[in-house]
């Protein structure tokens, strides 16, 4: 059977449907336009599918409003010239090498490399066998403890790869702070 793409009203949300060879059904606002997207099987029912919807409109309403305020805001950032990206990418990078060198002895870790790179979903990033880690150049506009949140974030999966008790157990020796810091920066998507 072909995929079938229509839309319904749900308590005047628009709501994109498309039924497909599938098992479950799934809502996502995207990021981009916080527009709301259900995939749902082929024998789904409309009326179960506008009930799902409806189970979860508080969240839609939720996450709609944050994707298009941030969509919003990222149309009214200026537009950087290739030089000005730079020179921020370098201010960031000189920052996060202070707080590297900051940690390495509290944390008896080593860094090899850092990258400042734009990233979409991630604040950053940290490749456990190099010991390299990336950060996202958008914590430029974030407090100074949302960056060292991170960086320490990072470096602690050179002790511990995932995200797991032991991992958690680092964060809260090293930085106790961890879980209001996540929790503001949580509050916004990586832009």
């Amino acid at each position: 059977m072909r995929e079938r793409v229509y839309q319904i009203d749900v308590d005047g949300i628009v709501i994109t449907v498309t039924k497909k060879r599938m098992k479950n059904m799934y809502l996502r606002v995207k990021k981009e336009d916080g527009s709301v997207l259900i995939s749902a099987p082929h024998q789904m029912s409309d009326d179960r599918i506008r009930d799902f919807a409806k189970e979860r409109i508080d969240w839609i309403r939720k996450y709609r409003q944050k994707y298009v305020k941030a969509g919003e805001r990222k149309k009214e950032a200026p537009v950087l010239s290739k030089a000005e990206l730079e020179a921020q990418k370098r201010f960031l990078k000189r920052e996060v090498e202070r707080l590297v060198k900051k940690w390495e002895p509290v944390m008896g870790v080593s860094v090899s490399g850092i990258t400042i790179r734009q990233m979409k979903t991630r604040w950053g990033s940290c490749n456990v066998k190099s010991h390299h880690i990336n950060i996202n150049l958008a914590l430029l506009k974030k407090p100074p403890e949302c960056l060292e949140y991170v960086v320490v974030h990072e470096m602690t999966h050179i002790l511990e790869a995932g995200h797991n008790a032991v991992f958690w157990g680092y964060m809260t020796k090293f930085y106790p702070a961890w879980k209001q810091v996540r929790g503001d920066l949580r509050d916004e998507a990586a832009e």
